[in-house]
């Protein structure tokens, strides 16, 4: 069965081609990673995939309504959010026009920051928040929409060490409980983690398991002179991306 499954995508913004003709096909309960260069289409496939962006041409199908959580950014001080009110976001499209939440949506957003180890902060305003804090509680909004497939833009970058572990933790824990997770990454190591690897030059490169997507040849039709290898340690060096892996 597949959870995603998308037939010759193609996204365009005004005259700038963001997605060139992208099919690919990911099996239910499967972990994806989704790697290349800036500017390559990572974020705009997630935004397709969860409906934020209307395809130019091509079809989208995927199972059920996915859950999207978006890379962590500052926030407004003079919102006054706290971090239940930001992970009990999460349940709105499962409410009613009132938004009235019962007993059970309150104990899945309690779940939700228990698993992510944010549930002391419940009601601390998220602007107080570290960036690996602000990331966590982005994922629980996004457990919190118990979808079937998760998408997550660049969810580890620039984080803590404690932060990234337990959100890995938490990936490990959905794909056992048989979501689908698919995950943009600048990071090799990362992308070598999941099931399945999509490399991505605004059209595809190469689709399938790590060590097969994963080669010189395939790396250098997508980063080209920005990519090399030390011996087993794969690097890469962008100028529009200020980190190596």
């Amino acid at each position: 069965m597949s959870a995603v499954r998308t037939d010759d995508l193609t996204v365009t913004y005004g005259s700038v081609l963001a997605l060139d003709s992208v099919t690919i096909e990911i099996p239910c309960g499967s972990s994806v990673a989704i790697i290349g260069p800036n500017g390559c289409g990572k974020s705009t496939l997630l935004k397709t995939l969860a409906g934020i962006i209307t395809p130019a041409s091509g079809t989208v199908q995927v199972d059920g309504r996915p859950a999207m959580v978006l890379q962590s950014t500052d926030v407004d001080r003079s919102v006054p959010i706290t971090v239940r009110d930001a992970v009990a976001m999460g349940r709105y499209p499962t409410l009613g026009p009132l938004r009235r939440f019962r007993p059970a949506d309150w104990a899945t957003v309690h779940e939700a920051m228990t698993r992510l180890a944010i549930d002391d902060l419940a009601n601390r305003p998220i602007h107080y928040l570290s960036g690996g804090q602000r990331q966590r509680v982005l994922v629980a909004q996004g457990l919190t929409q118990e979808s079937s497939v998760l998408l997550l833009d660049e969810p580890l970058t620039g984080l803590d060490v404690a932060s990234r572990s337990i959100i890995l933790d938490v990936l490990d824990e959905e794909k056992l409980g048989g979501r689908t997770t698919v995950t943009s990454t600048h990071n090799f190591q990362d992308a070598q983690r999941s099931d399945l690897v999509l490399l991505l030059a605004t059209h595809l490169v190469a689709f399938g398991p790590a060590d097969e997507v994963l080669m010189e040849d395939q790396l250098h039709k997508a980063f080209g002179g920005h990519f090399m290898r030390i011996g087993s340690t794969l690097l890469l060096s962008d100028p529009h991306h200020d980190e190596s892996h």
